[in-house]
C-alpha cells in the first residue's frame, strides 16, 4: 500500500479532513477521507485513576458528537508544546476531576479509530489518586465526576446499557485486562 497524494478538503480550528489517495499492492487505486487533529503536539492522554479505596475516577460528560452524556475516563489533548505527556496527564486529571496522583504510569498506547483518524492514545495509570479540589474543566465541558469500585466496574458499565440517555466509552473496560496483566490493579 502506498499513499500517492494528500489533499486537505476542510480545515477548521481544531480538525482537518484530508483525502488520502492510495495505490494498493494489487494495483487498485482509491481514496480515503481522514480526520486529523490540529494543535496537538503528542498523543491524546487518557488516565485510569484509582483512589486509595480502589475506586475508579470516572466522568459523565455531555459530548456534542454523540448528543448525549458519555461516561468515560479523564483525558485530554497534549495541546501545550512545552508539556510532556505525563505532565498533561497530571494536569488533565486535576482540571477535569479535582483528583491528583503523586505519579502517573504509562502502561499502554493505541490508535484511536484507525478507519477515521490518525489520533493516537497513551494511557496512564494514576494510583492512589486523592480528591484535592473542585474540577475546573473548560467552558465547553460539562463534567460530572464520580467513582466506582474497581471490582464493580464491569457491572456498572453493563447496567448503563439499559439507560438510553447515556453512552459508555469502551476504553474503560478495554483497559482492565491490561492493568491486571501488568499487576497495576
Amino acid at each position: 500500500m502506498q499513499i500517492t497524494k494528500r489533499e486537505t478538503i476542510y480545515e477548521g480550528d481544531y480538525l482537518r479532513i484530508v483525502k488520502k489517495y492510495f495505490t494498493a499492492d494489487s494495483g487498485h487505486q482509491g481514496v480515503w477521507e481522514v480526520v486529523e487533529r490540529k494543535k496537538v503536539y503528542k498523543r491524546v492522554v487518557i488516565i485510569f485513576a484509582l483512589t486509595e479505596n480502589r475506586e475508579v475516577v470516572l466522568e459523565k460528560q455531555f459530548r456534542i458528537t454523540c448528543e448525549c452524556p458519555v461516561i468515560e475516563l479523564p483525558a485530554g489533548l497534549t495541546d501545550q508544546a512545552e508539556e510532556s505527556e505525563e505532565q498533561t496527564a497530571q494536569r488533565e486529571l486535576f482540571e477535569e476531576t479535582g483528583y491528583q496522583a503523586q505519579k502517573v504510569i504509562p502502561f499502554f498506547s493505541s490508535v484511536a479509530a484507525p478507519g477515521l483518524t490518525n489520533s493516537e492514545y497513551v494511557y496512564f495509570f494514576a494510583p492512589n489518586a486523592r480528591f484535592i479540589g473542585q474540577n475546573k474543566g473548560d467552558d465547553n465541558e460539562e463534567i460530572e465526576v464520580f467513582t466506582v469500585p474497581v471490582d464493580k466496574l464491569v457491572d456498572f458499565c453493563l447496567e448503563q446499557q439499559n439507560n438510553p440517555a447515556v453512552k459508555v466509552d469502551d476504553k474503560i473496560l478495554n483497559l482492565l485486562p491490561i492493568l491486571q496483566k501488568k499487576n497495576l490493579i
